[in-house]
């Protein structure tokens, strides 16, 4: 080699390095895979084709299973929060562990019977169990280990689960090398299929991939303004757009004021109970919210006057107004929600509608309560159960929230519920809900969400009895889902649960636009 050959190997952006020795180098990144089939064939050509052969046939299928769950995983990250609540680092290092540890039960087992519940406490809550942190991700990884890992996949069995004949991939019987080398050139091309996920799911990840291409667009698109002399409309400049959407926005919040304290000192201490507590609190959110608006606003306003020298924050503002999104400190006092500025603020006139409609008869609850239009609908399950607890004498930390699905929409709502409380507010995402059968089913063609019925929720003793036909359905504020978790929902199911976990099937509170 060269006297001068130099080698920089780095994992992370380094400032130490001079830009430029950087621009006169040659620079080469080792980019994972992308694609379920590059992904197992890459995992699969970790292991050497001589100890592969070596193997016995049951280590080989279990093996080859052991690599399509290593891929599976990998690629799942792709559909965003319908694949995980969180990103995790799976790495080679993680299935070349386990298949050390495969290995060695094998070679220790004295009995013909394959040990797979110990194989799937190492892999799913040891080996990549170990990345998890999350605890319905943990639910997901160990339903895809109790789907392969079991005694049909050592001689021919289904990779691609709950499929009902849509699409089918099977495991190759055990032979050499090169049958399983054919066998995954030969796969079928990528669908959402394979990772037990409904076909929508791939409109969910180009959509994202375009929103996020477009949002980098409109960010680097030129800020001066243009006249209609120049050939098209006219388009205002950043400042004019934020001063007059200030305006706007200003004139449509001045107003918003809910009487917190009076309406606290017009109840009597019979006369407040869990749910008045609620939404008192609900309402000190909103004035708070809606009082950083109005200073924020005012506050430019006199900035775009010259009455006030332009500070940095008022600079964000006017950045946040004109790209059409919530600028920070009304994100930081204002409730979770993925939606641009023009539908935040529709969606905040009628979060003040059921807060005022509330306040008008401070002492009983509305009929029905969207719980999609709280800033904390955790409280409002809680004092569902406190109320349990008060007539019941019961304690609070063993009852847990059931819900029932109606057959009723709000408008057929006239009375309150006997037990609990009537709420709705709440979309299905990963599958639907078919009124005829009042049970789960997958979603249709380009349905992303399904509005679901009034929901009626009520306090329950905690069981740990498990019912296979009903799925214990995560739900959360926002699309993002982690970290807005609010409690389980039990969803009736024709279908193993295991399916709808698989397939990402969450209820939503807020999908960030109207239905």
């Amino acid at each position: 080699s060269h006297p001068a050959f130099r080698t920089y190997l780095s994992a992370d952006p380094s400032k130490g390095i001079p830009i430029g020795l950087l621009e006169r180098s040659v620079k080469l990144t080792n980019e994972p895979p992308t694609g379920l089939n590059a992904n197992l064939r890459r995992a699969f050509a970790f292991f050497n084709k001589e100890d592969f052969e070596d193997r016995d046939a049951k280590v080989k299928a279990i093996l080859f299973g052991l690599c399509h769950f290593h891929a599976v995983m990998l690629e799942r990250k792709k559909f965003g929060p319908l694949g995980y609540n969180m990103m995790y680092p799976f790495s080679m290092g993680d299935l070349r562990d386990s298949a050390s540890v495969l290995y060695n039960y094998l070679e220790n087992n004295q009995s013909a019977k394959i040990p797979w519940a110990d194989l799937r406490y190492i892999f799913g809550e040891v080996m990549y169990g170990g990345h998890i942190v999350d605890d319905w991700d943990r639910v997901l990884c160990k339903s895809y280990l109790e789907f392969y890992f079991i005694d049909e996949i050592l001689d021919e069995t289904e990779l691609v689960p709950y499929a009902d004949g849509k699409l089918s991939l099977m495991t190759p019987a055990p032979g050499p090398h090169e049958r399983y080398v054919e066998h995954i050139e030969a796969m079928p091309p990528e669908n959402p299929l394979f990772f037990g996920m409904h076909p929508n799911a791939e409109i969910n990840y180009r959509t994202v991939q375009c929103n996020s291409l477009f949002e980098m667009l409109i960010v680097l698109q030129p800020k001066e303004s243009t006249s209609a002399e120049d050939g098209g409309a006219e388009v205002l400049s950043p400042m004019a757009r934020a001063e007059q959407l200030c305006q706007d926005i200003l004139e449509e919040v001045r107003d918003i004021k809910f009487p917190t304290d009076d309406i606290s000192k017009s109840l009597t201490d019979e006369e407040k109970g869990p749910y008045q507590f609620v939404f008192l609190q609900e309402c000190d959110y909103m004035n708070g919210l809606v009082g950083e608006m109005v200073r924020s606003l005012s506050e430019l306003q006199l900035g775009f006057k010259g009455e006030l020298t332009m500070s940095e924050q008022m600079e964000r503002l006017i950045d946040a107004l004109y790209l059409e999104r919530i600028p920070d400190m009304w994100m930081k006092l204002g409730f979770p929600t993925t939606r641009q500025l023009s539908s935040w603020l529709v969606n905040l006139k009628e979060r003040c509608d059921q807060l005022g409609d509330w306040t008008n008869d401070p002492i009983s609850i509305p009929k029905v309560t969207d719980v999609s239009r709280l800033f904390n609908p955790q409280s409002f399950l809680t004092a569902i159960k406190q109320v349990t607890c008060q007539v019941q004498q019961l304690e609070l930390n063993k009852l847990q929230v059931v819900t029932e699905i109606t057959k009723r929409d709000v408008k057929q709502i006239e009375t309150l519920a006997r037990d609990g409380a009537y709420v709705c507010g709440l979309y299905l995402e990963g599958a639907r809900w078919d009124m005829a059968s009042n049970s789960l089913e997958d979603s249709k063609p380009k349905e992303m969400f399904c509005k679901m019925p009034v929901v009626q929720c009520r306090a329950g003793m905690v069981s740990d009895k498990e019912d296979k036909n009903i799925y214990q359905c995560p739900t959360y504020c926002t699309p993002t889902r982690r970290p807005y978790y609010v409690f389980p929902a039990q969803l009736r199911t024709k279908y193993p649960p295991a399916k709808w976990v698989l397939a990402g099937v969450a209820l939503i509170l807020d999908i960030g636009y109207t239905l």
